[in-house]
């Protein structure tokens, strides 16, 4: 049986050395690396595009957990980074915006929970969406007692003064926070500090197909 020709995962030169049993390194480019590697992130990675936790992935594939959720963080870090290229170009075609203050289901409509809302800014361009973490407004009043009359009444002054402005109300902001919302529902919890990798998780996922999310990044992944 012919023995399958390796290449190397950079940039495509088929003259190799090994480095172990399960490395390897390009004579061109001079860079090592491993195919077992490179095949167990391209799994990790059709799972993180199914919406797979980090959990079920691990379980599915047999793998340990550490190495799923570090290959997931190392994919979250990849398209913060996809998203902040494409606002730097985008900076002057945002057409609409709108500020959102987000809480999981089980504390939407509470008064008492109004303070650990996470402040959204919303842009669109064309048919894509950018968002932008706000500062914590609420962080001066958390520790104040205010009764649940006095929060509704700082909720509706919020509804009333928030940064808005919309062409048009079927646009894709108004589908991107109905998005947003069932996306996050399904993760058991989410701090605060970390809150802004799903976000832009949710970002990507909802501007890119699935074909498209793999494309930007597998080359990411293996620039």
């Amino acid at each position: 049986m012919k023995r399958e020709q390796k290449q190397c995962i950079f940039c495509g030169q088929t003259k190799l050395y090994e480095v172990s049993s399960t490395q390897y390194r390009c004579i061109s480019c001079k860079r090592t690396f491993s195919h077992a590697k490179q095949a167990t992130e391209m799994q990790i990675l059709n799972a993180f595009i199914a919406n797979q936790s980090a959990h079920e992935c691990a379980t599915h594939l047999q793998l340990n957990y550490l190495t799923v959720t570090k290959t997931y963080h190392k994919l979250r870090l990849l398209l913060i980074e996809h998203s902040e290229a494409l606002y730097a170009e985008q900076t002057n075609t945002f057409s609409q915006y709108d500020e959102y203050y987000f809480l999981p289901t089980c504390k939407r409509g509470k008064p008492k929970y109004l303070f650990d809302a996470i402040g959204i800014l919303g842009m669109l361009y064309g048919k894509r969406i950018h968002t932008l973490l706000l500062p914590d407004q609420f962080a001066h009043l958390k520790n104040l007692e205010e009764t649940s009359i006095e929060k509704e009444t700082y909720a509706r002054y919020l509804n009333q003064h928030k940064v808005a402005h919309y062409e048009s109300f079927d646009n894709a902001l108004v589908d991107f926070w109905h998005f947003l919302e069932n996306w996050l529902d399904h993760f058991k919890g989410i701090k605060k500090e970390n809150f802004i990798y799903y976000l832009k998780e949710a970002e990507f996922k909802f501007n890119y197909n699935k074909e498209e999310q793999h494309a930007i990044l597998t080359q990411k992944l293996i620039p």
